[in-house]
């Protein structure tokens, strides 16, 4: 990222010991409702966008970490501040070039615009999914659901 360009997302911890910018948009925003997501949002569900990791530049580089393997059979590793604990993105190691930011540690949440729900089978019967919106029981292959995902946005602009 160069010094005279904006960001396009800037963001940090609840501490304010770790601090990122992103460089582009998200590739994907999603709310999953699984057990582990839950669990880690002390929450309903937890709100991520996959997005590039050459866009991301954090700060300090340095984070703790802690991995286990997901219901789908891939890999988590979390990547959280070592002062607040707060988890700032997550990634599986097989698949690097994305990371999934927790968008909780984003400092503008305007730019949150989930449109696919994987694990509903889990989600609390209030919650209502709005319409259009791309449905998971579960969780598909990260490619079945790029690939679903794609096919959804193509058919909203069309």
């Amino acid at each position: 990222m160069s010094e005279d360009r904006q960001p396009y997302a800037t963001g940090s911890c609840q501490c304010g010991n770790v601090s990122y910018e992103l460089s582009s948009g998200p590739l994907a925003t999603y709310i999953c409702y699984c057990t582990e997501c839950i669990k880690l949002s002390a929450g309903v569900a937890s709100t991520t966008m996959a997005i590039p990791r050459d866009a991301l530049r954090i700060s300090p580089s340095s984070l703790k970490q802690f991995e286990r393997v997901g219901a789908n059979g891939a890999r988590n590793r979390a990547h959280f501040c070592p002062e607040c604990g707060n988890r700032i993105f997550h990634e599986n190691p097989d698949q690097p070039e994305i990371i999934r930011l927790k968008t909780g540690t984003l400092d503008n949440q305007a730019l949150v615009h989930p449109v696919l729900h994987v694990w509903t089978i889990r989600k609390p019967a209030w919650l209502q999914i709005p319409d259009g919106d791309l449905v998971y029981e579960t969780q598909d292959t990260p490619a079945e659901m790029l690939a679903a995902l794609q096919a959804h946005i193509a058919g909203q602009q069309a």
